[in-house]
């Protein structure tokens, strides 16, 4: 290996370790030069994921960018280190995050077609402050609904490169399905007023145990 690919590994090194996010090659080359390839930054980086083959950190592609993440088998130990509890959803907050990341962009209307069931503003909220879920834009349906879909974080905390890694899932219902349902319910409603799944509820349901990717 030339002495260039060497200096630019360790550099690498270094702005990966130092950031708390995931860097991109993009920006990589930003900071290095835009003299330095693309292909010279891949070649660097498979340089540094051999290096750190079987330690106990590691580079790894999340998000669209690099990042030194904990291995995944030594998660438990890190978690003990930091009295970190794990992230808890209730089973609801499950549904309705599944709905978003496979179905996005989607309105609340489509998601509480598929539950069956109102979803509360403030599980919508809890889902946005943990940079899960985010607004997308509007529908152009009558009353605009705001479009939700899963923000970066989400990547992050789940360990995914992009949203291709969610694990396979059949279609939850076809678009035609779904329209049906959110025009039914709308015309159930009309005269109804249902107050919305409380985070009390929420809370006696038995919580889903949700693990962020060590990190």
């Amino acid at each position: 290996m030339n002495s260039s690919i060497l200096q630019l590994t360790s550099q690498i090194e270094a702005v990966l370790l130092a950031s708390d996010e995931p860097v991109s090659i993009a920006r990589l080359r930003s900071l290095l030069g835009d003299d330095v390839q693309s292909s010279d930054i891949r070649e660097a980086i498979s340089t540094l994921e051999a290096d750190y083959h079987g330690r106990g950190i590691r580079p790894e592609m999340v998000a669209g960018g690099w990042q030194f993440r904990t291995a995944p088998e030594h998660a438990e130990l890190i978690h003990a280190m930091w009295e970190i509890k794990p992230q808890r959803l209730s089973r609801s907050s499950l549904e309705t995050l599944a709905i978003i990341a496979y179905r996005q962009p989607t309105t609340r209307a489509e998601i509480e077609a598929l539950r069956g069931v109102k979803v509360s503003s403030q599980m919508i909220a809890t889902l946005q402050e943990r940079g899960w879920v985010k607004v997308l834009g509007r529908k152009e349906v009558p009353g605009r609904p705001h479009l939700y879909g899963t923000g970066r974080q989400f990547l992050i905390d789940f360990g995914l490169e992009s949203l291709k890694d969610l694990p396979e899932s059949a279609q939850l219902m076809d678009e035609d399905e779904i329209q049906q349902m959110v025009m039914e319910n709308i015309e159930q409603h009309t005269d109804e007023h249902e107050p919305e799944e409380s985070e009390e509820s929420a809370e006696t349901e038995e919580p889903e145990q949700i693990e962020a990717a060590g990190g």
